[in-house]
């Protein structure tokens, strides 16, 4: 196998050069097999930010310096020398790895197995709600490891737990000690201890993405896409830049509205189903929805310890909604602390015959969103003992969902959107019933009027005023 050397310069002025294989070459059951390694999900993230405002918990983070030299490889891989190293007379030898090597195929997975080793020892244990997420209980304080490749973060009610902690990791790779988070993978994070307020923002990358699209000195607008807005396919064919150039801008807002943005859910996910073959109006929405983020850049995610708002759900629909194959938009936000900690905005797979059907689907999505955060929060020692409550608007998806009706209007339903009904009848879910104006998901399934859309920006814990 060749290497290369990849030179670079770093932000603060530092000259860097590293070694890197070119995996490009490897083969599939010669050099490497598996390659697939986990990583923590934002929405354990964001669940872990909310309690710990709720229970004032230290957070520290931590880098792992060069992660990928760590991991110890399996298979027998033969590389050739780096250029610059051979002796004479021995160019012709070439190096067996043993440890992994940036550009590897299998180098991030044999770094999580590393690691994962390594917490085993430190008593920690791998959830299986989150394969990135480890917990360890020590004396009267419990500590959470969370895992996002080479970026730690460390949670615990103890700073003495939590330095012990860091000191044991020091102690076997070579890390940087970041001390208290105000980062993590291009997020904010602001604290106020007293009030036991945390906020996370996206300002700093928004701000990148502007510039990159040529945006920054844009005229801001109100709302993600105006209420009247009508999206259809194409009926021309892009051209490869336009593509090229749609598919960027889209990916970019997907990372936004994935880690703090849930205000643009509903306009991201609509604008990413064209990115196949957009058209000029689609270009426009995009960069509507830029014009949206340029207004609205400080918006943070704030969650308030002293709120003791316990976890909540939302669902809604939007019947029909989709004008080329008339499938519905389903949707669900979950609450914490005050502030959102899991949502979703997607189309349906089925064409939905009513109205109560599109909601009764999205109730089930959302139910067995719930399940997986109940089960997470039950092993980081928060079980829940009532039911989680999730609020819908349409009385005859609560009606159906509540009793097992079998009917001209239900009969046809898939299988799997029953699962609801199992929910309820278990307890773990409790499904109540509110006006549309109060069911802060409406947002997530459809362009909503300013006024509508301001109060359920809000609701999600979104705000301009850091800790006021």
């Amino acid at each position: 196998m060749a290497n290369k050397w990849v030179f670079k310069q770093k932000a603060d002025g530092r000259f860097k050069a590293r070694l890197v294989a070119k995996g490009f070459t490897q083969k599939h059951g010669v050099d490497y097999n598996e390659t697939f390694s986990p990583v923590a999900r934002f929405e354990s993230l964001r669940i872990l930010f909310a309690i710990a405002a709720l229970e004032d918990w230290e957070i520290h983070s931590m880098d792992v310096k060069s992660a990928f030299l760590n991991g110890d490889l399996e298979e027998e891989i033969y590389m050739e020398q780096p250029s610059g190293f051979a002796s004479p007379g021995e160019a012709h030898k070439v190096c067996r790895l043993h440890k992994s090597l940036y550009g590897l195929k299998q180098a991030s997975r044999q770094w999580n197995a590393k690691i994962h080793d390594v917490l085993e020892t430190l008593h920690f244990r791998r959830t299986t709600s989150d394969s990135g997420v480890y917990i360890s209980y020590s004396s009267k304080y419990w500590l959470i490891v969370v895992l996002y490749v080479d970026d730690i973060i460390v949670f615990g009610g103890s700073l003495d737990e939590v330095m012990n902690c860091k000191a044991h990791l020091s102690s076997v790779f070579d890390m940087t000690d970041l001390g208290e988070i105000n980062s993590y993978l291009g997020l904010h994070i602001t604290r106020d201890r007293k009030r036991r307020m945390i906020e996370l923002d996206q300002e700093a990358y928004i701000s990148d993405v502007l510039e990159r699209f040529g945006m920054n000195d844009c005229n801001p607008s109100p709302t993600p896409l105006p209420s009247n807005t009508v999206l259809v396919k194409n009926s021309g064919t892009a051209t490869h830049l336009q593509r090229t150039e749609y598919q960027k801008l889209v990916g970019s807002l997907l990372y936004a509205m994935v880690v703090s943005r849930p205000d643009i859910s509903f306009a991201v996910t609509k604008l990413a189903q064209f990115c196949a073959n957009p058209s000029d109006s689609h270009i426009s929405a995009a960069k509507h929805v830029l014009r949206y983020l340029r207004g609205t850049i400080t918006q943070h995610l704030r969650y308030d310890g002293q709120s003791m708002q316990g976890l909540l759900g939302f669902s809604d629909s939007d019947w029909a909604g989709d004008r080329d194959d008339r499938k519905s938009m389903g949707a669900y936000v979950f609450l914490l602390a005050g502030g959102a900690v899991a949502w979703s905005s997607r189309k349906q797979h089925v064409v939905s015959l009513s109205s109560t059907e599109a909601e009764y689907m999205s109730l089930s999505q959302a139910a067995a969103q719930a399940t997986w955060i109940r089960s997470l929060l039950g092993e980081l020692n928060f079980k829940q003992a009532l039911g989680t409550v999730i609020y819908g608007d349409n009385k005859g998806s609560v009606d159906i969902a509540n009793n097992p009706i079998i009917g001209r209007g239900t009969k046809h339903i898939e299988v799997r959107s029953h699962y609801i009904r199992e929910c309820v009848q278990n307890k773990t879910i409790s499904l109540l019933r509110l006006p549309s104006m109060h069911i802060v998901a409406d947002t997530l399934t459809k362009p909503l009027p300013l006024p509508s859309f301001l109060t359920h920006r809000s609701s999600l814990g979104l705000t301009d005023v850091y800790s006021q």
